[in-house]
């Protein structure tokens, strides 16, 4: 579930109004492939096993074929707001921290660094001798 929420909170997603486009009856659930593809289709990919947990997690406990979705949106929008901010308007909230894209294993050592700077420097130079804009490009 966290890596869905880091996913929603990036993206800015709200997935309830995808769901309601497969739910005609608006029950509140969907079938399991139909949860699968939503998912999929908001670019939340992941694996086999993760599916399989969220559904067990979700499915509705006369079938297990069916997903409640309104449950699942429920938790995943606790990341923008609460509901109940309305019946207790002085309650605190708690920001949800999505972890940062940069890795903080990936840090280069003195010598990379310098090899970095000198590459940089040579790619420089031989834009300005060649007069390329490489802005454009980008």
């Amino acid at each position: 579930m966290t890596k869905v929420k880091n996913i929603i909170k990036k993206d800015r997603i709200r997935l309830q109004e995808f769901f309601i486009d497969h739910d005609t009856l608006r029950k509140g659930y969907v079938a399991a492939q139909k949860f699968r593809s939503v998912l999929h289709s908001q670019k939340i990919f992941l694996t086999a096993e993760e599916y399989e947990r969220l559904e067990a997690h979700y499915a509705l406990s006369k079938d297990r074929g069916l997903i409640n979705y309104v449950d699942f949106c429920e938790e995943t929008d606790y990341i923008f707001t609460d509901k109940t901010l309305e019946k207790a308007p002085t309650k605190t909230l708690t920001a949800f921290n999505a972890p940062s894209i940069l890795d903080p294993k990936d840090v280069l050592n003195d010598a990379e660094e310098r090899k970095l700077v000198a590459c940089l420097e040579r790619l420089g130079i031989d834009v300005l001798h060649r007069r390329l804009l490489i802005k454009p490009q980008f």
